[in-house]
């Protein structure tokens, strides 16, 4: 497995040294300068700046740079939206908003801002995965084959420049039906997608071939088959999560109907699984908490609800959880009101995350951040969804933009929206 390439120190000088030649009076600009400007544009216009000519793309490619980036937008995490309407999914961006100890509760305003839109007959509010920068939308895009036949392919897509790409199709002729999972290892530096087909006797569903594609290494990208150790009957849901390059969604043990949760280390390639005993099937919201994986009791809420109970895994190999409860302030109910929210994720600064997932006719679309010291409740009315009342959308918490040139000029193919 290769290895992300480091910048050759030639390359780089090579690079200081030709912008620092002029052929006017001027003075030039500092090389470290320039790199410090292009850092904190958004994506898309580094993206247009890469197309200028050759000497913008070596520069713009060097991994000084892109890491550079990538740690400033790092340290301004984006709310991202995304919201079916006429068969496309539309993409939005706000501020993620920093909720500050000395604040008190309170209702404030963010700003939703385009980012693209894709087409998309279908919706799930659980097919949606974001890692890195990247949304996977998983068998969303019909592709036409022989015979009029048809075949619903995942696609990638990167909202801060407006690129998408569709995976190859999965190759079985045992394929009843395929679930697909998205991961990212930092250490190789590569994005993987876990596909699995399904084989239907009766009312039971028994999982049948695993395939694994690879992006960030060289050549285009193909399926290849891999062996999964768990000698587990599985049913997947679309819940699914990926942290410090482990990817984690929930299953069922057919043998013994226990509810586990399956751990894929991206990287190795290899299963794992760890139990959840008081889990209820299929109505946790797996979450990053710290760097652990958490749950969080149910993927809808409501104003009647009066308490959160959150779950960490401790130790995977002995199966060990910790569980928190919180209640509730009574200004919930108030804030609330009839809105139905979901879970979104949980904060570097611990604050639990819920948003609306209906853009309802006569009431705005809501975002609200409990902080679990203070028992406080924040809400944010999100301005930019007027035209969107009727229409569904699905939440990502911590979006950051990924300036990984290799992959989206090499992989994502497609030109701008």
């Amino acid at each position: 497995m290769r290895t992300q390439r480091q910048d050759d120190p030639e390359d780089v000088v090579a690079v200081r040294e030709r912008n620092t030649r002029t052929k006017n009076s001027s003075e030039p600009v500092p090389f470290d300068l320039t790199f410090e400007i292009f850092s904190r544009l958004p994506a898309k216009s580094v993206a247009r700046f890469h197309c200028l000519s050759k000497k913008w793309a070596s520069t713009l490619r060097l991994t000084y740079f892109t890491d550079l980036f990538f740690t400033r937008s790092s340290a301004r995490p984006q709310l991202l939206f995304a919201c079916h309407k006429d068969r496309h999914v539309f993409f939005f961006s706000s501020s993620q908003p920093h909720i500050f100890h000395h604040e008190q509760q309170h209702s404030s305003l963010l700003a939703a801002k385009y980012q693209m839109k894709i087409s998309n007959p279908f919706f799930s509010s659980e097919g949606f995965i974001s890692t890195r920068g990247l949304v996977f939308l998983r068998d969303v895009r019909n592709i036409s084959f022989l015979r009029g036949t048809k075949h619903q392919a995942p696609v990638i897509c990167k909202p801060s420049t407006g690129q998408y790409l569709t995976l190859p199709k999965v190759k079985t002729r045992r394929r009843i039906g395929v679930n697909s999972y998205f991961g990212y290892d930092p250490v190789e530096n590569q994005y993987k997608v876990l596909s699995m087909t399904w084989l239907v006797y009766g009312q039971v569903d028994y999982c049948g071939e695993h395939q694994l594609l690879t992006f960030g290494t060289t050549g285009e990208p193909s399926w290849k088959k891999i062996q999964c150790h768990l000698f587990y009957s599985l049913r997947s849901l679309y819940n699914q999560i990926c942290i410090n390059g482990v990817l984690y969604y929930p299953a069922i043990n057919r043998s013994s109907q226990d509810y586990i949760i399956v751990c894929f280390d991206v990287r190795s390639e290899k299963f794992s699984f760890v139990r959840e005993k008081s889990g209820t099937f299929g109505s946790e919201r797996l979450i990053n908490y710290n760097g652990k994986l958490g749950s969080l009791e149910s993927q809808c809420f409501g104003g009647s609800c009066t308490s959160i109970n959150l779950k960490v895994l401790e130790d995977a190999e002995k199966h060990e959880w910790s569980e928190h409860t919180y209640v509730l302030p009574a200004l919930w109910k108030n804030l609330v009101g009839d809105t139905t929210a979901r879970f979104v994720g949980v904060t570097r600064t611990n604050e639990i995350v819920l948003s609306s997932y209906y853009q309802y006719p006569h009431a705005p679309f809501y975002v609200f951040y409990y902080n679990t010291e203070r028992n406080t409740i924040t809400r944010f009315v999100i301005q930019g969804f007027e035209a969107f009342k009727g229409c569904y959308f699905h939440t990502f918490l911590d979006h950051v933009e990924d300036l990984n040139m290799k992959l989206v000029i090499h992989i994502l193919k497609d030109a701008f929206i």
